[in-house]
């Protein structure tokens, strides 16, 4: 009987043994169809951001060949010109192309023009470009550093010899200022720090910003920019400092030339400031006041430079948040050569036209009164005050040539 029950027992094991593997598997086969049946699976997957049936390529292939205004609007250049900066870049060895990379020439310099000229944050330019935050920041950097590269050849003096034309051909500046090449200035641009340094970058308006030194020719060139100095930094500081710097590389003008500077700098040679204070006779005042004005007419040159440079790119407005400082600089330069870029090859660029309307204007005018092979840099005593004597010799000759007494 215990054999029978034990038998029994064994059959009725094997039994509910079949029954639960049968209810096993259905349930395996159950739960597959919910994890694999995207109508049953309520579990969210991963999804790519970037879905857009337009590609980075395809939005530079479209814009080069759409309307001719498209890419003036979004990269302040036209399509020739963009096509023949993204040639230089390249011919010169400023920016190589690599096998793995998808990324080519034409997309990095578009990213990075739409970047300056808009001022426009990575994500904006990820979502346009269909690429990562961080694969359009390494692009962004990449150009910079290439158009800083460049700005050896665009951001360079020439024909300092020859009179300019815009002085030799107005009565109001030539002959008394036939020996200026230019002007030079400080601007502050906004800049973004570390909260441990943000002092050193806070200027006299309580913004942050960098100091930046620049020099130009008549023509609205740059000839000379440096970067790096702090809001807090005096004009007059930084120009000696870049003076007595022995790699600063600052292009002295030859002998007897100068460059117009403001108040705010040393009237010294080879720097034609204007007179501070009005002293002397009524005729020595009346005579400093005539050059002062005249004075401030040539060099607003270097300010209608910068208004051109800012208004193009509003990037330099600022603020440049979550950009080091190296890279703030190089935005500073980059901007820069692509300004002598344009002077050079669009001549008839409308910033620059609407400003040399203006200046055309301005030159015809004695503007406002502000009382406020290279030659050696002389600051001795002797030498400023020959380059003083040589300023007050000018300012009597002009106004006896205007009043003829």
């Amino acid at each position: 009987m215990d054999n029978e029950l034990h038998v029994q027992g064994g059959q009725l094991d094997d039994e509910m043994d079949d029954l639960d593997l049968d209810n096993i598997l259905m349930e395996v086969i159950l739960m597959g169809m919910v994890f694999f049946d995207p109508r049953l699976n309520r579990v969210s997957r991963r999804r790519r951001i970037r879905d857009s049936a337009l590609s980075g390529r395809d939005y530079v292939l479209e814009v080069l060949n759409g309307h001719p205004d498209r890419i003036i609007e979004n990269m302040r250049l036209s399509v020739p010109l963009f096509l023949h900066l993204c040639d230089i870049l390249v011919d010169r060895g400023y920016w190589h192309a690599y096998l793995s990379q998808r990324v080519g020439i034409h997309e990095s310099v578009a990213l990075t023009l739409m970047c300056l000229s808009h001022d426009k944050c990575h994500r904006v330019l990820a979502e346009r470009f269909q690429y990562s935050t961080e694969t359009i920041d390494r692009h962004v950097r990449r150009v910079l550093r290439a158009l800083v590269r460049l700005d050896r050849e665009f951001v360079r003096p020439r024909d300092v010899g020859e009179t300019h034309p815009r002085i030799l051909n107005n009565g109001l500046f030539y002959p008394w200022f036939k020996d200026c090449v230019g002007a030079l200035d400080g601007t502050h641009i906004s800049a973004w720090c570390r909260t441990e340094i943000s002092e050193r970058y806070r200027n006299r308006h309580g913004g942050l910003s960098q100091n930046v030194l620049a020099a130009c020719d008549h023509d609205m060139r740059f000839v000379y920019v440096r970067v790096g100095w702090e809001g807090s930094a005096h004009d007059a500081r930084i120009l000696q400092e870049t003076l007595h710097h022995p790699n600063s590389g600052f292009p002295m003008p030859p002998l007897g030339k100068y460059y117009m500077v403001d108040a705010a700098y040393t009237n010294m040679p080879g720097f034609m400031a204007p007179f501070r204070a009005a002293r002397g006779t009524q005729h020595e005042r009346a005579a400093k006041a005539l050059f002062n004005r005249r004075h401030a007419s040539v060099r607003n040159i270097i300010e209608r430079s910068f208004g051109v440079l800012k208004k193009r790119f509003p990037i330099l407005k600022g603020p440049m948040q979550n950009y080091l400082i190296t890279t703030q600089n190089n935005i500073v330069l980059a901007c820069c050569t692509l300004h002598n870029f344009m002077r050079d090859y669009a001549p008839n660029d409308e910033y620059f036209d609407e400003e040399a309307a203006l200046g055309a204007q301005l030159d015809l005018q004695e503007g406002g009164n502000e009382i406020h092979e290279a030659q050696p840099i002389d600051m001795s005593q002797q030498g400023i005050q020959n380059w003083n004597e040589n300023r007050r010799a000018i300012a009597v000759h002009m106004y006896v040539n205007r009043h003829g007494a």
